[in-house]
């Protein structure tokens, strides 16, 4: 009750400010020694878990408020607990890089750049431009609706022609991982800009794949994030009796063993899973789309933690591709390493993540027979998480590309993209 109480004082604060401000809050890295004790700390303040530990890396980042820094400093203290402060200042972070990018581009607002995180409005500008004028290579088109009423927007690229099987890419899905659609947005540019210079290696791709791009998923959610709550991560569903917001899109699919892991029923929980699978119109109107598609591969882009992960995450036995997704996903991370000298690490969800049920990830390999199935992390591992600096941006979108563009060769050497254990009913 008394926990209860604390969270519903500080949503009612959020919800009357005009912006949710972070001054003072700090980005802890907590040894995770004592899980036990660890999670009733945490769960007891409602503090935000931005990363679980793991066997190979028993480490919680979490964000404290800073009204709560002594009290928990002593809380650790008292039960043995070390941590590192990592982040001291996250509404400084914030603003110091954010609206250093929006000073400019009022500058010059015509121009749409590429190392800069945007609104939807601009978003959506951008691709309805540049649908228009890469007519003969790119269209524009509805896949979804929201909850609040605002169209959920794709683009397919490639050359017309055949029934050609589709590369699928979708980001936030989770609204405050913005470096997800920042890269998905340049890749969509780098694919046509390159077809335009003939590069053989995209042209190729285009010519057999259509590549359908869902940079934003969470429309509700990242126009929220720009205009109230930076760190906002679900969507803007009214779902609880004290005024509580949003359903983690990312449990709201369908996968047996609901409920299992990192989701809850509460409502007010920040990965609160919905009240049945595809209950809301944001996860339920694009996997109707979806179903529609001939895959060959499904792709959801995240932040943070640089791994490249594949099903399952909902239980411990091992997809019947697991040796195909784990040389593909190896291939993948060593492309990135060659393109920058990032490492990030491959393997099932459950292993580097965390035990989910009702991820995007393991609907679609399960449900929608898609053999290459793969959930992308990106940048960084901790120093900045969820607000990676813009000057990011295009290194992460490089690497990224030249991982997904061995995903996709791969599949056009191969005929099989059908995975071997599929649902045919749900």
């Amino acid at each position: 009750m008394v926990r209860l109480g604390v969270f519903v004082l500080l949503l009612c604060v959020f919800s009357h400010a005009e912006r949710v401000n972070y001054s003072g809050y700090q980005v802890w890295h907590v040894k995770a020694r004592d899980d036990v004790r660890l999670n009733n700390v945490f769960e007891s303040l409602q503090v935000d878990i931005w990363r679980r530990p793991l066997p190979t890396s028993p480490v919680y980042h979490v964000m404290i408020p800073g009204r709560l820094v002594e009290h928990v400093t002593q809380l650790l203290r008292h039960i043995n607990v070390t941590y590192d402060v990592w982040i001291d200042d996250v509404q400084r972070l914030i603003s110091d890089d954010t609206m250093k990018g929006r000073l400019r581009h009022r500058r010059n607002p015509r121009v749409f750049r590429f190392n800069e995180y945007h609104k939807y409005d601009e978003i959506l500008g951008w691709m309805e431009k540049f649908a228009r004028v890469n007519s003969d290579l790119v269209s524009l088109f509805q896949v979804g609706s929201t909850y609040e009423g605002r169209r959920i927007m794709a683009m397919k690229i490639g050359v017309p022609g055949g029934n050609k099987q589709v590369i699928w890419q979708d980001s936030l899905i989770h609204a405050r991982e913005w470096i997800s659609g920042a890269t998905l947005l340049w890749l969509s540019h780098k694919l046509v800009r390159d077809y335009r210079q003939h590069e053989a290696d995209v042209t190729s791709l285009l010519r057999r794949f259509d590549w359908i791009i869902l940079p934003v998923w969470n429309v509700d959610g990242y126009i929220y994030s720009w205009t109230k709550d930076r760190l906002w991560r679900k969507s803007r569903t009214n779902v609880g009796p004290f005024g509580c917001k949003g359903v983690d899109l990312n449990r709201n699919f369908y996968t047996p063993n609901r409920g299992a892991g990192i989701s809850s029923d509460y409502t007010c929980s920040g990965v609160y899973q919905g009240n049945s699978p595809f209950s809301e119109p944001e996860s339920s109107s694009v996997s109707r789309y979806l179903s529609t598609l001939n895959l060959a591969a499904f792709i959801s882009i995240h932040s943070y933690a640089q791994y490249w992960l594949y099903p399952y995450g909902y239980k411990s036995t091992s997809s019947e591709d697991n040796e195909d997704l784990k040389r593909v996903a190896l291939e993948a991370v060593a492309a990135i390493k060659r393109t920058h000298g990032k490492e990030y690490k491959q393997g099932r969800v459950i292993d580097l993540a965390y035990e989910v049920a009702g991820g995007s990830v393991d609907w679609a390999h399960q449900s929608l027979c898609v053999k290459y199935s793969y959930g992308v992390e990106l940048r960084d591992r901790g120093k900045h998480g969820f607000i990676l600096p813009r000057r990011y941006i295009v290194p992460t979108a490089e690497e990224y590309f030249e991982a997904v563009k061995v995903v996709a060769r791969h599949i056009a050497r191969n005929e099989t993209t059908r995975s071997t254990e599929c649902m045919t009913s749900q």
